[in-house]
């Protein structure tokens, strides 16, 4: 009996401390693994369309229906429809993108809707777009973070990306969406799906879609925004690289979209440096 009684003395006090070896062996490793700095929080601009929409208060704001593109790739504003039907006739509210907060499953303002009820409708009319948006800024209070006289005032610099060349306006995504691209030997690529920012309001990459029967079973393939020129007449965007290595590039999915090794990949595949990293 004294054997058996030391024997399952012995298998206890073996088990126990296997374990607090490998539970501190887990923590180290845990400790040590290095990944690559990450794009904070990517977006796809169709998610963020379906998303609820609430007030500062929890209440139905309404919905999301386009987001402001500048010329330097940032996100201006996000365009408010206060009602459920997308009605372009209906009043549509310009909410700057540093009011609106993107959570996983909705999007909340730092506003009320009293609030939004008097807010400047949304138009825009270049070359007077400049002047309505400081308006509507104005109205909720907001120092726009593009232009000059926003970096003499606080010192900084403006979005570090440059969205395309050849931009002379701001752009609706809505516009961009849907747009031909071509490769750099004026052979047609494909089309716009979709558009990645992030929470800080940089346009990240660009989702194109080519192959498949009217939008079904095509390929998709995210490409760094600064690698894309905007041509207007004919509208199209020209992609800085040839139709075989857009054909060569890693595919897209959701699931990608938030592993920092896969988007730092995309840009330097593209040739590009990953705009949030530290890297000169």
């Amino acid at each position: 009996m004294n054997k058996i009684l030391t024997l399952l003395s012995f298998l206890v006090l073996t088990a126990f401390l296997g374990g607090f070896v490998y539970g501190h062996a887990d923590q180290s490793t845990s400790q040590s693994t290095l990944t690559p700095k990450a794009l904070h929080r990517p977006h796809l601009f169709s998610e963020m369309t379906r998303a609820t929409v609430k007030d500062s208060q929890g209440r139905y704001a309404g919905r999301i229906i386009d987001l402001v593109v500048d010329p330097d790739g940032g996100i201006s504003f996000a365009i408010l429809s206060p009602l459920a039907m997308d009605v372009r006739n209906e009043r549509l509210v310009a909410l700057p993108f540093n009011t609106v907060t993107l959570n996983d499953k909705d999007v909340v303002l730092d506003t009320t809707t009293e609030k939004l009820t008097n807010a400047p409708l949304f138009r825009i009319n270049y070359p007077s777009a400049r002047n309505w948006a400081e308006d509507a800024n104005g109205y909720f209070g907001i120092q726009p973070s593009w232009g000059e006289a926003a970096c003499e005032k606080t010192g900084d610099m403006p979005h570090q990306i440059s969205m395309t060349k050849g931009w002379n306006r701001p752009y609706e995504a809505t516009e961009i969406i849907g747009t031909e691209v071509r490769d750099s030997q004026g052979e047609e690529v494909g089309k716009i799906d979709d558009l990645v920012f992030d929470n800080e309001g940089r346009t990240s990459f660009a989702i194109v879609g080519y192959g498949g029967f009217l939008g079904i079973g095509q390929n998709l393939v995210a490409v760094p925004v600064n690698s894309l020129s905007n041509v207007e007449k004919p509208r199209h965007f020209v992609l800085d690289a040839t139709k075989q290595k857009v054909q060569s590039a890693p595919l897209f999915s959701k699931k990608t979209l938030n592993d920092p090794a896969w988007a730092d990949g995309v840009y330097r595949f593209f040739g590009q440096q990953p705009y949030w990293t530290d890297e000169k």
